[in-house]
């Protein structure tokens, strides 16, 4: 799966995944512009590149997307990474403020760079879209109506998208981990626990609920990425590639 001269823009890429695949994607010889409101712990270089940038602002997703074709001439991938879990929480508690700021990270942080992605790759042929959702894009996920909305809807519009652009020979998919040992699942593990007392009793956190019995990496969530960003894939395009540790087959 040689990516060698791929230019690939990351979003997020300050993230646990970003960073996976930022270093998996370089390995196999990609040349990659990172995009995060925070910096990567790495240094750039010829064919490492870094933008500072808000996914919730369409003008500055539109304008890392120029950068990237200024730096390398071409996008040839685009690998949405950003994103944040939002409150714990039942529906009924669910806030107007935090829902929306769910929303504008995880669902028009993805629409804007992939509108603005789109408009190139249409016109040289060409390109692949991975969205990062999760296997709340597929099932629910009680206490997080926020986080689980998000991910439904980044389905709905790899779905959508992927129909529109197949023509223009552009591919869009979904990848869909389950629990990734990171701090946003620590964070998460402590705030279900706080809430629900007899859920803090069980041992291993959310990895315990895994057939596998054990946390997914970022690094094997950036395969399934790579995956989809090489030729391997050139059949695939509107799919959802769980990559959860066998949680969805219960």
């Amino acid at each position: 799966m040689s990516l060698s001269g791929r230019a690939i823009l990351i979003t997020g890429a300050a993230g646990v995944v970003g960073q996976a695949s930022v270093q998996l994607l370089a390995e196999r010889g990609a040349r990659i512009m990172m995009t995060d409101r925070v910096a990567p712990a790495r240094e750039t270089g010829d064919n490492l590149a870094w933008l500072a940038a808000d996914v919730t602002d369409r003008e500055a997703m539109a304008s890392v997307v120029r950068a990237t074709l200024e730096r390398f001439g071409r996008l040839d991938a685009l690998v949405l990474t950003a994103g944040i879990e939002g409150p714990v929480g039942p529906v009924e508690e669910l806030g107007e403020r935090d829902l929306d700021q769910v929303l504008a990270v995880n669902v028009k942080g993805s629409l804007f760079a992939l509108q603005a992605a789109l408009t190139v790759m249409k016109a040289q042929g060409s390109g692949s879209v991975v969205c990062l959702s999760s296997i709340s894009g597929v099932i629910g996920s009680a206490s997080l109506a926020a986080y689980t909305m998000s991910k439904h809807a980044i389905i709905g519009l790899v779905r959508a998208a992927a129909l529109e652009a197949a023509a223009s020979g552009v591919r869009i998919n979904a990848v869909c981990p389950g629990p990734i040992d990171s701090s946003m699942m620590q964070r998460l593990d402590r705030a279900l626990s706080e809430r629900y007392p007899e859920r803090a009793a069980a041992t291993g956190g959310a990895a315990s609920g895994l057939p596998i019995q054990r946390y997914v990496t970022a690094d094997e969530v950036a395969r399934m990425i790579a995956f989809l960003c090489s030729d391997d894939a050139a059949s695939c395009t509107g799919g959802t590639y769980m990559v959860d540790g066998g949680f969805t087959a219960k």
